[in-house]
């Protein structure tokens, strides 16, 4: 645009001078005592000429009135492009590990930085790097009050690398103090909630995460997928911590109703009504899911139920067997029932249907002490020994136990043959000091 207006002046003074060359004109100026005598041309010369000296003069009075202004401002600048210089040093020396060095360029001309935040949340990692947890917040607290005109998602932004940096530094509680109080700042910023349902989750705040996960439901954060896991998680773990029955009952009640039909809560629930001796809502509670929808794992805990009326316990899970003829929890619970019922032939069937199967040890244990109650010791000692070998050899390491054929006498002590190795590791170990617990009491034998 300028290039094409100077060159439509040039044109018209290219024009005006031609016009002027044929016909110069006459100028006269008078004013007493002096007169003015000359050309057009001469008169259009010297008045450009006159522009022009009063522009230049105008210019360099403005340069000269605006140069401390101008210079503060070059001043300005330049310390600004050393600060951004510093920062980028200085996060360099960080990344490299070099705390000192870094910490001295991240908070050099902090005044003229114009991202001092990022710089002092850069000196607070530094500082937990150093095991300077006090610095490290004091880093922080200066970069929430580094700029008062800061918006509030600056704000929440140091809250949570707050909270990063508390949780790397092993300070669990602190971190969990931090993202409740972001929490409470603003309920729908997403990271917020997510920081905070981590947290509960690992300080096992089981009633504040359920209504932390109920809140964040109403604001779609969470996959379904993922809210119903926690929720069950929290709701499992909740049930088994109840210490009285009237908080285990308000526990309960105070679940979602969609929490309540899972399977794993109401096997946590069911085992926490055995716990209390609560015998008969545990088998309400049961026999109304195992109608709904058949879980083996409700299935094994229905057959710990002791109630008044044992036979009509039983018959009801009798009412199962047509669809689940020999599934090993449905076995197992059928010979516990039956136990209590003092049917001892029908115990020892069930059982040994459980037993082919191979896929549940409780089945191996509870049939090893029907058989020695029966005085079968040598079928006891078989079975007991049948589901040694298999909870053993469902570990890492494969375990055999020799026949008796292959143990030799020698000065009064068993020696296994060399051939029979049995290599043992500390996991091992463990798995040969644990063993399933016993069903029932000797007051049931």
């Amino acid at each position: 645009m300028r290039f094409l207006l100077i060159l439509f002046l040039a044109l018209a003074s290219g024009i005006a001078l031609t016009l002027l060359e044929d016909n110069p004109g006459y100028i006269l100026i008078t004013r007493e005592p002096w007169s003015l005598e000359t050309s057009l041309t001469i008169f259009a010369l010297g008045l450009a000429l006159a522009f022009a000296l009063i522009y230049v003069f105008v210019r360099l009075l403005n340069n000269l009135v605006s140069a401390p202004a101008n210079l503060r401002h070059w001043q300005m600048q330049r310390s600004k492009d050393q600060a951004i210089k510093d920062t980028k040093h200085g996060l360099a020396a960080a990344i490299n590990g070099n705390w000192e060095t870094a910490e001295k360029l991240l908070n050099k001309r902090m005044e003229n930085n114009p991202q001092g935040e990022v710089n002092l949340l850069a000196s607070a990692w530094v500082a937990q790097q150093d095991n300077e947890l006090q610095k490290r917040d004091d880093f922080i607290t200066a970069a929430s009050n580094f700029d008062d005109s800061s918006s509030d998602d600056i704000d929440m932004a140091i809250g949570h690398i707050q909270v990063t940096l508390q949780k790397q530094a092993g300070q669990t509680e602190q971190a969990l103090a931090t993202a409740r109080h972001l929490y409470q700042e603003s309920p729908a910023n997403p990271a917020a909630i997510r920081s905070l349902i981590t947290l509960l989750k690992e300080t096992k705040q089981w009633q504040e995460l359920l209504l932390t996960l109920a809140a964040s439901n109403k604001r779609h954060i969470l996959s379904e997928k993922e809210l119903l896991g926690l929720q069950t998680l929290a709701a499992t773990e909740l049930l088994s911590s109840a210490d009285v029955i009237s908080d285990l009952e308000k526990y309960w009640k105070n679940l979602a109703k969609n929490t309540r039909k899972q399977t794993d809560v109401i096997a946590s629930y069911s085992r926490s009504l055995l716990r209390f001796e609560q015998h008969q809502e545990a088998e309400a509670v049961l026999h109304t899911e195992l109608k709904r929808q058949w879980s083996d794992e409700l299935i094994e805990i229905y057959g710990q139920i002791k109630t008044d009326d044992p036979a009509s316990h039983l018959k009801h899970a009798e009412s199962w067997l047509a669809e689940h003829p020999t599934d090993s929890s449905q076995m197992l619970c059928m010979g516990r029932l039956a136990v209590q019922n003092k049917l001892w032939g029908m115990a020892r069937s069930f059982l040994e249907i459980g037993a082919q199967n191979g896929d549940n040890n409780d089945v191996y244990l509870l049939l090893a002490w029907l058989l020695e109650s029966l005085d079968e010791p040598e079928e006891a000692l078989k079975t007991y020994r049948s589901g040694l070998e298999k909870c053993l050899n469902s570990g890492p390491k494969t375990f055999t136990v020799p026949s008796s054929s292959n143990i030799e006498i020698y000065d009064g002590e068993d020696i296994i043959p060399d051939a029979v190795s049995v290599e043992k590791n500390e996991h091992n170990k463990e798995q040969e000091t644990q063993s399933p617990s016993l069903a029932y009491s000797n007051e049931s034998k």
